[in-house]
């Protein structure tokens, strides 16, 4: 619990610094599915190894964590623009680290698309 607490305050602090994403009416949107993964081509380890286990908000929902991969499966808002917030515990041989957080916007155009994000930037297939 106390890494889920520390994670949501980090949250807040990067939303505060990258300022606030409001979100068109519900009634406008359609909801998919999309993966969110924290690859380390994009500075998401940058003190080695891989990111074995992450946490993701998409908009104002919490995604969730996931352990054994660098991917969750999260719900997006198709066509509208939306803030990823997203931090990976690494792993390098023995040693565990956290990198560090990052705030990216998507924009889905439809489910099942994956979106690569750190602190690096954002892409997409």
């Amino acid at each position: 619990m106390r890494v889920k607490a520390a994670f949501v305050s980090a949250l807040f602090g990067v939303l505060a610094a990258a300022g606030a994403v409001t979100a068109a009416p519900a009634s406008a949107a359609s909801s998919g599915w999309d993966y969110i993964s924290l690859p380390t081509w994009l500075g998401n380890c940058p003190g080695g190894g891989s990111v074995q286990y992450l946490q993701v908000m998409v908009g104002d929902t919490w995604s969730g964590g996931d352990a054994g991969d660098d991917l969750v499966y999260a719900k997006v808002v198709i066509g509208q623009n939306q803030t990823v917030v997203a931090e990976g515990l690494c792993y390098k041989g023995t040693q565990s680290y956290w990198g560090p957080a990052s705030s990216q916007t998507i924009h889905p155009t439809r489910s099942g698309q994956t979106w690569w994000v750190g602190p690096a930037g954002v892409s997409h297939n």
